[in-house]
């Protein structure tokens, strides 16, 4: 079931070209401005650990919303260092890209693999910090 799945999905999804990579373009919020410096915060992080989904499933590092929803006050500190240097490198670390594909039923018969769409179940923390930086008013 495994390999027709992955076949199927192989089928229909384009593969990047690794080779010519776009250049990215800047966007500010304000023209006037510029960039301006994202601000992480032990407070920020703790609000988004908690209002992480307790039913929502962990990515490829296994770590569920529920687990880091109730150690958020012991990992305030080390995702602030780890955010913040994300922020200064310029680089997430590599596990983030990392996702595990679940097959979910669309509709229709159950046997055609044709018939279930692909979810990512990606990284909460990478969930996390992409949302500190989203919502960071600045």
């Amino acid at each position: 079931m495994c390999e027709e799945f992955s076949k199927f999905y192989g089928s229909v999804f384009t593969k990047e070209k690794l080779g010519h990579i776009p250049e990215a373009t800047r966007e500010y919020k304000n023209k006037d401005d510029g960039l301006c410096d994202i601000e992480i915060t032990e407070e920020k992080i703790i609000n988004k650990l908690g209002k992480l989904r307790d039913d929502k499933s962990g990515g490829a590092d296994e770590l569920v919303p529920q687990f880091l929803n109730s150690i958020k006050h012991d990992l305030k500190v080390p995702l602030a260092i780890l955010f913040r240097k994300i922020l200064n490198d310029g680089q997430v670390p590599s596990d983030w890209k990392d996702a595990n594909v679940v097959p979910i039923f669309n509709s229709g018969k159950r046997n055609p693999v044709s018939n279930y769409r692909p979810i990512s179940l990606t990284s909460q923390l990478c969930k996390t910090f992409e949302a500190i930086v989203r919502d960071d008013n600045c």
